[in-house]
């Protein structure tokens, strides 16, 4: 259908700025990054090494790598990198403030000969000759680790309040739980999150600086080995939580990537220990305080609309189940996906207008997965048959699919009741099988999404049974019997032909039916699953088979929408009803 449009705009790439890129963990989670499409900034300390490390990268490939200078202990630095940042991309999408030292001199060939629980842990013994902890590494230690995380964010929040989907990703480690901070006055200030504000986070910073200085760090409990790195990290933990209590439409998130060998470990190989590739995984994504990726399902996925979903999910790191009723169609483009570097996709067969199919994927989700955390019901029937040929040449003389054009649509656009049923039944009775049968699995999710497409031909101005209308904008009172007591309804007055006489749609009659009982049925289980979020969108008029390819918008395009839907921030809306990229009205 030719549907009107808003200007779709241009898609432009994410902008991410990696500090200690040159190297380890920094240099992979850029890697990673530009692998999922996102322009990396590469930032090091040393010009020589960080422009190489760039160079190797784009010799890979990865041709979005840039490089820039950036000493986060500097604020001149900081700046400059800022106004680079402003001048160059005008925005900031993702901020991973991953540069850190270990705060000590370390004499690594005799220290790794022992086995960690000796200098880590509660059974730690003082290392003193191995582990050469002064005022000065101490101070440089919290300066980079916690200063300069500290100065970095609130250089480039400004930048990442212009992002619509920001970031930020402080790299931390497990010794930074209070769990290895046996200082109390430190633990009851740090752990208080209720009360905790960036003016006590520092507070603990200079009260263990000061016992630094005096030589008090086993009197008054404080770590005995690698104690400014303990602390930093500890700091560091709960700066996140106070930045991310000021700043909630950011994601702001600290991980523990793992037990890495680096050279930051001085390359230990301990049994378990990740690789730099394994550390960096899911730096970006929004929920990091869990390793598990996010996993989403799309249905009606093998082409249009679906498929770029699917591809631009992918690139944000969901592992993407693509569904699709035809099972050739569907592995051909998983398999379209994966050639393009996308290999985090899968396929599961699925038609949800058959409840034993519906079943099976739901098993396959519980079985491989075990959760769910982003549902699209994207799987749509126009609920005609449609002459694309002459139905293009009407449209683009610039006639109006409207009610008023009815005689003339009617050989262009048929509408039988058989038609109308299986569109009823694919549209709502298939969304709302779906969702039944996944929401035990979106509700073991810490961030759980719906996103229902829809159409603005979903909207009650285009129905004026005004019995109808008052059931579905009534959603204090509405129930999903109601919402079936209208559709059978419709079908009913459909059959009798009595469309016109009861105030239906006259033309593209099932599909702005069913599209409003999904908007009505989005308000409804929103309204009764709070924890989720749950919203439906129309995504613009987009060049698809069902459109006859008549759209102002690009596949591309048209999935930004449901895309940004599927990665809202905890803080993000529920039950409402946009078109592209903007709240709209039933």
């Amino acid at each position: 259908m030719a549907e009107s449009a808003l200007n779709p705009g241009t898609k432009s790439h994410r902008i991410a700025v990696v500090t200690g890129g040159n190297k380890g963990i920094g240099f992979e989670i850029c890697r990673q990054l530009a692998s999922n499409g996102v322009k990396v900034v590469l930032t090091a300390r040393d010009v020589t090494r960080g422009n190489k490390a760039a160079e190797k990268l784009r010799g890979d490939g990865y041709s979005d790598v840039i490089f820039h200078q950036l000493d986060v202990a500097d604020p001149a630095s900081i700046s400059s990198l800022a106004d680079f940042i402003k001048t160059q991309f005008g925005k900031l999408d993702i901020l991973v403030n991953n540069a850190g030292v270990i705060g000590a001199i370390v004499n690594e060939e005799e220290l790794w000969k022992l086995s960690i629980d000796q200098f880590i842990g509660e059974n730690a013994k003082p290392q003193k000759e191995l582990i050469k902890q002064t005022y000065e590494t101490s101070e440089n230690c919290l300066g980079t680790n916690y200063y300069g995380l500290k100065q970095m964010s609130k250089a480039f929040i400004p930048l990442l309040l212009l992002s619509s989907s920001p970031r930020i990703v402080n790299v931390s480690s497990s010794v930074g739980q209070l769990k290895n901070i046996s200082n109390e006055n430190a633990r009851k200030e740090l752990g208080d999150v209720d009360s905790l504000t960036e003016e006590k986070v520092d507070k603990v910073a200079e009260g263990f600086l000061e016992d630094v200085q005096e030589n008090l760090i086993e009197t008054n409990n404080w770590p005995v080995n690698f104690s400014a790195y303990f602390v930093s990290k500890a700091l560091l933990n709960a700066y996140t939580r106070v930045l991310a209590r000021m700043y909630p439409k950011i994601a702001i998130n600290a991980v523990h990537p793992g037990f890495v060998t680096t050279d930051f470990n001085h390359n230990t190989h301990n049994p378990g220990a990740l690789t730099v590739e394994e550390g960096a995984k899911d730096m970006e994504s929004t929920n990091c305080s869990t390793t598990v990726k996010r996993c989403a399902v799309v249905t009606g996925a093998n082409k249009g609309i679906g498929l770029e979903i699917c591809r631009q999910l992918a690139s944000d790191g969901v592992v993407v189940i693509l569904t699709a009723r035809d099972e050739k169609r569907g592995i051909e483009a998983v398999e379209n996906l994966k050639a393009s570097g996308l290999s985090d996709v899968v396929f599961h067969q699925l038609d949800v207008k058959e409840q034993a199919s519906v079943a099976t994927c739901a098993k396959f989700i519980e079985t491989h997965f075990g959760k769910l955390d982003i549902l699209v019901n994207n799987a749509g029937d126009a609920g005609l048959v449609i002459n694309c040929e002459v139905f293009r040449a009407f449209a683009l003389a610039g006639n109006a699919v409207s009610d008023e054009n009815a005689d003339l649509l009617k050989d262009i656009l048929k509408q039988t009741y058989e038609k109308a049923e299986e569109c009823v039944k694919t549209n709502y009775y298939g969304t709302k099988g779906v969702t039944e049968a996944l929401l035990p699995l979106l509700q073991l999710s810490q961030s759980a999404r719906i996103v229902n497409i829809s159409s603005f031909y979903g909207q009650l101005k285009f129905i004026n049974n005004e019995k109808a209308k008052a059931v579905l904008e009534n959603v204090n009172d509405l129930t999903e019997e109601k919402l079936d007591e209208v559709l059978q309804w419709f079908l009913r007055d459909f059959k009798e032909h009595k469309l016109d006489a009861n105030g239906w749609p006259k033309i593209v009659s099932a599909y702005k039916v069913s599209k409003a009982a999904v908007n009505a049925y989005t308000r409804l289980i929103a309204k009764k699953f709070p924890q989720l979020h749950i919203n439906c969108i129309h995504p613009g008029t987009v060049k698809t088979e069902m459109t006859c390819n008549l759209g102002k918008l690009t596949p591309q395009e048209g999935a930004r929408g449901p895309v940004m839907l599927s990665l809202l921030h905890e803080s993000g809306p529920t039950g409402l009803f946009f078109e592209e990229m903007e709240v709209s009205s039933f």
